[in-house]
């Protein structure tokens, strides 16, 4: 492949109380050399933090120096230690004098169970939640309340498909006030996937990346299927056979993220049989992928990455490396279930406005994907399998 190609490597991470666990992986540009402040820009999770950089002695031993100058050059193959020091991004610098007193296992136990405060996130920090700060403690005892009223006085008006949207209303409660049994945090297996995945919903599209090509290569080739096409980076092809918005993909997913890219061509490709029913189905398939990815997105927290903290029955099946892409593949196919009961002219995309919706509450594709994902995920499936098998038994 010609061209000049753009060289990543991975840096490394641990936190502070779980030095022993397996440490996961961010990729960081090789040129220019990453300093604290790239790492710092690349790294996928909110807060405020604290780095210090692992560093082999004369004698064979280790010691961890704290990170302070954010032009501080990171190594090849870096071992960094991470403390959170503040659930919310702040304007002033995090000074080594602010850590020494810390207890290091106290404040990693703390950093990942304490609650959001109300105070606002600094405005160039873009990756902070969209969502509210509030405690959940605080949160269980005025939200709770809120969401019963509105589910009795609305109840009357939900026909039988509708009134699906109370689980979801559950299962997102489960998530902030822990009423789900077995619940518990990602394994450090699940947590290394689910962080990439986090990563990769950060990181916009790149001609320049071997692997974001690789990647549109590969979901042209399942696009095209055995018509011998050669692969095109623009192309007409892209909006008529791949539903994309225009004939440059690379434009959408510069936009939205290349875990989007990566949750397209998986599906594409392994599943090709529904992949091309579905782009027969009438509507703009990769554009209604896109919005799939980001109701995963949304529902496991990855873009703020608090599913640190959660506990959940279902973290196991992202123990398996193809676990988030298998439940996009159901999900998917679940959109692709409701769009056509509720026949043409019913396009996610165009009746998820509340304002666009007829007097009966008639849910959109979409609501109705959102709903199957919340329902699938609180059935505890443990792999993937569980997955396939359960999705079967929702729709």
């Amino acid at each position: 492949m010609g061209g000049t190609t753009f060289e990543m490597r991975q840096c490394r991470f641990v936190f502070c109380g779980a030095e022993d666990d397996e440490p996961f992986s961010v990729l960081l540009p090789v040129e220019p050399a990453p300093t604290l402040q790239v790492v710092r820009s690349h790294f996928p999770f909110e807060g405020r933090f604290h780095f210090r950089l692992q560093e082999v002695t004369s004698g064979g031993n280790y010691v961890w120096r704290d990170l302070v100058d954010e032009s501080t050059v990171i190594p090849i193959d870096a071992l960094l230690k991470v403390l959170q020091v503040s659930s919310t991004p702040e304007e002033y610098p995090v000074y080594s004098s602010q850590v020494d007193n810390t207890n290091e296992l106290e404040s990693f136990q703390r950093s990942f169970r304490e609650s959001y405060d109300d105070s606002a996130c600094s405005g160039d920090h873009e990756r902070s939640s969209k969502g509210s700060n509030k405690q959940p403690q605080q949160q269980s005892s005025s939200a709770a309340p809120q969401l019963n009223a509105l589910w009795k006085n609305t109840k009357h008006h939900l026909n039988k498909t509708t009134a699906k949207v109370w689980e979801t209303v559950e299962f997102t409660a489960g998530r902030y006030f822990g009423s789900q049994s077995g619940a518990e945090k990602p394994t450090a297996a699940a947590l290394q996937n689910l962080a990439a995945a986090s990563a990769l919903s950060r990181t916009p599209f790149s001609d320049s990346n071997r692997d974001h090509m690789d990647q549109i290569r590969r979901l042209w080739g399942a696009v095209v299927g055995d018509s011998g096409r050669p692969f095109a980076r623009t192309s007409p092809v892209w909006v008529d056979e791949g539903g994309f918005p225009s004939d440059d993909p690379g434009a959408t997913f510069k936009a939205h993220g290349v875990l989007a890219l990566h949750a397209l061509a998986f599906f594409t490709d392994v599943h090709r049989s529904a992949s091309d029913e579905m782009r027969r189905g009438g509507y703009a398939y990769a554009t209604e992928g896109l919005q799939v990815v980001s109701i995963l997105v949304e529902v496991l927290d990855l873009d703020s990455g608090r599913f640190l903290e959660r506990d959940e029955v279902y973290w196991k099946v992202f123990e398996d490396p193809i676990g988030w892409y298998e439940l996009f593949s159901v999900a998917f196919h679940a959109h692709h279930t409701f769009w056509r009961q509720q026949g043409k002219g019913a396009s996610s995309t165009s009746t998820s406005s509340t304002s666009t919706r007829d007097r009966s509450f008639q849910p959109s594709p979409l609501d109705l994907t959102k709903q199957f994902v919340c329902r699938l995920l609180m059935q505890a499936p443990k792999t993937v399998q569980d997955v396939v098998t359960l999705a079967d038994t929702i729709y």
